[in-house]
């Protein structure tokens, strides 16, 4: 029930937060309450894909961070690939188990730093990426109403960080769409079939999906789903 409280009292109290690092602060001491030593919450979408924003927040030791950033463990991480084909939290030991040799190297080195167990989780951004947060224990003692605790207050932790990074960041510089690549992304948005939007707009249907191919390879969207979520938050077509 403590912890049931805590977790309470965090939702609470992230309300008032207006700045990053006074929420990771807080977020930092929610899961020390359950004992896990340090958080690490980030994006792996895309792995052929430069970006700069991968890593959202961590509270990891500084010197496990850049060799697992430099290694490039993000992309072959056992806990995050458990992650993206389970999408539900993740407990380290059981990704553990199904690990290959880079991820038994992997659950090794992190040893190193007392993370010997840890709890995961995937969250959804407004983009329609998968936010994985992860969290490693020395000694990992949850039962599954802590676990439930944990997600919640990971949840509200991630939608309130992604508010703060999303009044920090510059404003969004994606590629423009054509008027009809807006067109039939709009209509994508309602539902339609290419061969549904083909006769809307009086066009052939093959046309149609060449519009909307172009504008996922410009969104950098893998589904039409993406394409549409990014095209409504870069404020390219309405929702």
């Amino acid at each position: 029930m403590l912890l049931t409280n805590a977790t309470f009292d965090f939702i609470e109290e992230i309300d008032r937060k207006d700045d990053i690092p006074t929420l990771v602060d807080s977020y930092q001491s929610l899961i020390g309450k359950f004992g896990m030593l340090y958080f690490m919450a980030g994006n792996r979408d895309h792995p052929a894909m430069q970006r700069e924003d991968r890593l959202w927040a961590t509270t990891w030791p500084e010197e496990w961070l850049n060799h697992w950033m430099s290694r490039k463990y993000f992309f072959v991480d056992p806990v995050a690939a458990q992650l993206m084909r389970r999408n539900e939290p993740v407990r380290w030991s059981e990704a553990q188990t199904a690990s290959n040799k880079t991820g038994a190297r992997i659950f090794e080195e992190a040893n190193e730093f007392r993370m010997k167990d840890g709890f995961a989780l995937p969250i959804y951004s407004r983009e329609g990426f998968v936010i994985a947060i992860s969290m490693g224990a020395e000694h990992y003692e949850l039962g599954k109403l802590e676990e439930m605790c944990l997600h919640i207050g990971s949840i509200y932790f991630h939608a309130k960080l992604e508010r703060l990074r999303a009044k920090d960041a510059p404003p969004p510089h994606s590629p423009r769409l054509t008027r009809r690549e807006r067109e039939c992304l709009s209509w994508v948005a309602a539902g339609k079939t290419d061969w549904e939007i083909s006769q809307i707009l009086a066009i052939a249907e093959q046309t149609v999906h060449e519009y909307v191919q172009n504008a996922l390879i410009k969104l950098n969207a893998t589904t039409r789903a993406q394409a549409v979520a990014v095209a409504i938050f870069t404020k390219q077509i309405t929702a």
